[in-house]
């Protein structure tokens, strides 16, 4: 899921970064993280309130699941392109745009008449958090010098996971209780103080080091690299396919909804939480092919059971095992392609990120065809189920990948 994306464009730090990292570091990052809790609400909040968004278009559910296509698939084509055609720009008044076209196109999408514009709208979102989230990443790094990088990055890694944990399930009970355009513009609103914070508290940063776009694409000539990128593809659209349309495949499975529907949310963002960081402690004790084994296992076993079980309590536990598996592949994904290629960190995890954001896209996208074909939501969920299964039989064939020394 989001949380590979949090490093995609974080390098190595310049000089300038070793020479003087600012003692108040905290409290720019903090504004940096309050951009990034942004993003991860609207990569997740939609899957809440599909069915108002859907009614309120006069759409088909599986057709007003194609914003959460659009809004992944542009992240994912974009994000590296963005990452090298800017590299030359300076950081602060980039991350000022990206904000601004951000919080413009959530605006945009709660006003949009129609799915057409929806879509339109959606996809400038996608640009604006591709070109804001790896630039954050480096930010952070920048500002807190090497020394701090590790925690630096937790953070805006903690604004995208506590954007899943409280702002998917806040963003939810708007939707469910005014309308599905207060979900995005609450979404809007957070990105605006981000903006407003980012202006006042973020100095001038030195620019990361270039990469050439050539020497980023080079990177998919290697075939391990290319097997576990597309491993963290079918991994993401595993989750994302039954996750685009929870509120139908709850509704459907065990009667949940409304308020009961944002608590079940919350609970399965608190379970991505503990998923996020607790991969990364598993993955140091494990290794990195052991944690993804467990964490995709448990994503196929805990989706499946979701397409039968119906008492409400046992539901809610499924779902925080669910959130903590599904955030939990990134992390060691990115261990071992930093393991893999030491030299070239950024650029693998941006690649990692990407295929997150394609796996989305993908979940989503095919999620709405058979959806729209009027396959039920327990059908639904062992579909998501069987793709867990397809990313295990790749994670299977790539086999132990070296670890760092």
């Amino acid at each position: 899921m989001t949380t590979g994306q949090t490093a995609g464009n974080a390098t190595r730090p310049t000089a300038p970064e070793q020479a003087a990292p600012p003692a108040n570091w905290g409290r720019p990052v903090a504004v940096l993280a309050l951009g990034s809790f942004a993003m991860g609400t609207d990569s997740f909040v939609l899957g809440g309130i599909l069915p108002q968004l859907a009614h309120g278009l006069h759409e088909s559910t599986g057709a007003a699941g194609q914003v959460i296509t659009a809004f992944a698939l542009t992240y994912g084509v974009t994000a590296p392109f963005l990452a090298s055609f800017t590299s030359k720009l300076p950081r602060k008044p980039l991350m000022a745009f990206a904000l601004t076209l951000f919080v413009l196109a959530n605006v945009a999408s709660a006003a949009a008449p129609n799915l057409t514009l929806l879509l339109v709208a959606r996809v400038a979102a996608g640009l604006g958090a591709a070109l804001y989230t790896p630039n954050a990443s480096a930010a952070a790094v920048a500002l807190a010098g090497p020394a701090r990088r590790g925690r630096a990055l937790s953070v805006i890694l903690a604004g995208l996971t506590i954007g899943t944990v409280f702002g998917v399930p806040i963003g939810t009970a708007l939707g469910q209780h005014i309308s599905w355009q207060s979900s995005l513009l609450f979404v809007a609103a957070v990105g605006l103080l981000a903006l407003l914070g980012l202006m006042v508290t973020l100095p001038k940063l030195p620019l990361p080091p270039a990469i050439p776009l050539a020497q980023r694409l080079r990177v998919l000539t290697h075939g391990r690299v290319v097997a576990i990128v597309t491993f963290m593809l079918l991994a993401s659209a595993a989750s994302i396919m039954v996750y685009t349309y929870i509120a139908d495949v709850l509704d459907q499975t065990a009667g949940i909804k409304g308020t009961t529907l944002a608590v079940t949310l919350l609970l399965w963002g608190a379970g991505g939480t503990a998923g996020a960081f607790g991969s990364g402690w598993l993955t140091d004790r494990w290794g990195a092919g052991r944690t993804l084994a467990l964490a995709v296992s448990t994503l196929v076993v805990t989706t499946a059971l979701l397409s039968f079980v119906s008492f409400e309590p046992l539901v809610m536990v499924i779902m925080i095992l669910n959130g903590a598996a599904a955030w939990a592949a990134a992390t060691p994904n990115n261990h071992r392609l930093t393991a893999l290629m030491p030299h070239l960190p950024g650029v693998v995890i941006s690649f990692n990120s990407s295929g997150i954001y394609f796996g989305q896209a993908l979940g989503a996208a095919l999620g709405g065809i058979l959806i729209g074909a009027g396959m039920s939501g327990g059908n639904l969920c062992l579909s998501g189920a069987a793709l867990g299964v397809l990313a295990l039989l790749v994670h299977s064939a790539i086999g132990k990948s070296p670890e760092p020394e």
